[in-house]
């Protein structure tokens, strides 16, 4: 049996504990605010980044894994006995980690020449990135070798998807990351904007809507047409600090689209640092 070992980023966001149950190693992205640096998801919780958001006002800053911090990782997952290694990486033209990742993949091809390691750009983030490494790792728990779990990172890559809506595409301009959405900066003002990532892994607005009861019905509706006539469906509820309204999508869509499958996941800070406090969304994983 071939030990394969799934590594992903901490922009990835699945169910409480499912990474851990899979062992897979998660690689943080940092958050700074106000010059004191944290390590997303270690000592700086969702919580106090949103509290911190919406009443200091403050504009945190992220930082993408240094080159060192994805050796270390890599390094001590082949250490371990990892006779093959898949970082399943956040989409690349919206971070640079994923080629930070490729160089230390690189040198430590030349340091363990035994082992595989293979990195794979999802073009996606989040729930969806999560869904990736989840049903990689599975495969690579019941003992498949590297390329079956690689294949299988492809196949869920093409039955993925996240439909969100947010508050203010503000947060977006300011990180750089807005992209097909910039044209509706500054028009909107009572407007909820709905955005996805799209197949090439940059953000684009789906929708302009009037209220949120209204964005809930469109988030539920796009993911329907987009999973109609599935064998299967796995769905997981996104927020950033706004539970309530993740409740409400998940009951909404447990009415209408009869998942097997559902949780709910508060962002983590290094995506909400960049989409804002006030986000619901969901995120879809479909068998035909």
């Amino acid at each position: 049996m071939e030990k394969v070992t799934v590594v992903t980023d901490s922009v990835a966001i699945g169910p409480a504990g499912a990474f851990a149950a899979l062992g897979i190693a998660v690689v943080p992205y940092q958050v700074t605010i106000e010059e004191q640096g944290f390590l997303d998801g270690i000592d700086l919780t969702p919580g106090e980044l949103y509290r911190r958001m919406r009443e200091e006002k403050i504009i945190p800053k992220t930082s993408q894994p240094s080159f060192s911090m994805y050796y270390e990782v890599f390094r001590r997952c082949l250490e371990a006995g990892a006779a093959g290694l898949l970082y399943v990486g956040v989409t690349s033209p919206l971070s640079g980690a994923y080629g930070t990742a490729v160089k230390a993949a690189e040198l430590l091809r030349t340091e363990f020449p035994a082992r595989r390691i293979e990195t794979f750009d999802t073009r996606t983030a989040a729930v969806p990135q999560a869904f990736i490494a989840l049903e990689a790792a599975r495969l690579a728990a019941q003992g498949c070798g590297l390329d079956e779990v690689l294949n299988r990172a492809r196949e869920v890559q093409r039955r993925v998807g996240m439909v969100l809506v947010i508050d203010t595409l503000y947060y977006l301009a300011l990180g750089g990351r807005i992209g097909k959405a910039a044209g509706l900066v500054g028009g909107l003002l009572r407007v909820k904007p709905i955005i996805t990532l799209n197949e090439e892994g940059t953000v684009e607005p789906v929708a302009r809507v009037r209220s949120r009861r209204a964005a809930l019905d469109y988030l539920v509706s796009y993911v329907e047409q987009r999973t109609a006539g599935c064998r299967s469906l796995k769905l997981g509820i996104m927020h950033a600090d706004a539970l309530e309204e993740a409740e409400k999508l998940r009951d909404l869509a447990r009415e209408r689209l009869h998942p097997a499958e559902t949780f709910i996941t508060e962002f983590t800070p290094v995506m909400g640092a960049h989409s804002g406090p006030g986000v619901v969304g969901l995120g879809y994983f479909f068998e035909d």
